[in-house]
């Protein structure tokens, strides 16, 4: 996939959709992180003290 396909795009945002799509290994370990993420983020925001 050719990064000017991204024309409505800035070039760092189709790079980076460029290298996702060349690692799908990559691709996992994000929407782990941000799994992890969110779910530490909504753990703290349910258990906060009153």
């Amino acid at each position: 996939m050719d990064i000017s396909c991204y024309r409505s795009t800035p070039k760092i945002v189709g790079a980076f959709i460029e290298v996702l799509y060349q690692n799908p290994t990559l691709v996992f370990a994000v929407v782990v992180g941000l799994s992890g993420l969110v779910g530490i983020w909504r753990y703290k925001a349910n258990n906060k003290p009153e």
